[in-house]
């Protein structure tokens, strides 16, 4: 099955302002229903990655490929399959209300009661039914990325991109949203494509993490338990494990005994530490 989004390394884009990102290393791909993560330090390419992916910068070398076509050259014909949520959410909410800014994204190819109907029923799955008459730009940070991540995915995109979905929430916010968009993939099986510097929620919400070193080198790719356990990897993308990968790490360097059970759930942090305290204590 052909891949959702492929890179050939090096990618290089230069913006007008004169600066230079390229990316380099291994090869970059999102398979299909596949949920990725790419994390790296503040400017190591990770933003200039997803505005390739999206056709908003074109490589002066290199290739991007999205559901086969170039993203630059061709987004018109791949832009049905793609919803994104951007970092500047402000920027996204264009319409004077929630409900004009979810239809939005529909176009004017639908009739207006399936326009409606649509509308409605992204609403009701995002509890956002008694704001769609509010504008967003008086809404709060939580609320306006929720309505962000509706309008998103109100076209039923095959693609989900978001760009540091979780900054600015507070922990409460960012479980929540967490908790949407593992519901909305469950339902849809879309890929999800995401950056971010919150690391907590990626071990129940991503199948696949990149991390991305300073000057731009795809280093390392693997399951985020896999790359939670390389301190020297993280390190050198600036990125600070979970807290439970922490203590995980600290209590096998003390020399505790901490095999879980074959089956266990190890991306819920709950069930991990329960089984944890249970064999520190037997």
């Amino acid at each position: 099955m052909q891949a959702v989004v492929t890179t050939v390394a090096p990618l290089v884009v230069r913006y007008p302002d004169g600066r230079t990102v390229t990316l380099s290393g291994e090869p970059f791909s999102v398979g299909p229903g596949e949920r990725v993560a790419l994390l790296g330090a503040n400017g190591s390419g990770k933003s200039t990655l997803l505005r390739a992916v999206l056709g908003l910068v074109r490589p002066a070398s290199g290739t991007v490929r999205v559901f086969g076509r170039d993203p630059a050259r061709e987004f018109d014909s791949i832009r049905p399959r793609i919803g994104a949520v951007l970092q500047d959410v402000e920027a996204q909410l264009l319409a004077p209300t929630v409900r004009e800014d979810l239809a939005f994204g529909l176009g004017s190819s639908l009739l207006r009661d399936e326009i409606a109907r649509k509308v409605e029923a992204a609403a009701n799955a995002f509890g956002l039914l008694p704001l769609l008459d509010k504008v967003p730009h008086y809404l709060s940070g939580g609320e306006r990325r929720k309505v962000a991540l509706a309008g998103a995915l109100v076209t039923e995109p095959d693609l989900l991109v978001l760009d540091e979905p979780f900054a600015g929430l507070d922990p409460a916010s960012r479980g929540e949203l967490a908790a949407l968009i593992r519901r909305e993939h469950a339902q849809r099986g879309m890929a999800v494509l995401l950056t971010t510097h919150e690391v907590h929620e990626l071990p129940s919400l991503v199948d696949t993490v990149y991390l991305l070193s300073a000057d731009g080198a795809l280093r390392v790719r693997g399951t985020p338990e896999a790359v939670f356990a390389m301190p020297d990897a993280l390190a050198a993308s600036n990125v600070e494990a979970p807290p439970l990968a922490r203590l995980l790490d600290a209590l096998r360097a003390g020399g505790a005994n901490l095999e879980v059970a074959n089956g266990m759930d190890t991306t819920d942090p709950l069930v991990v530490a329960d089984a944890l305290l249970r064999r520190l204590r037997a």
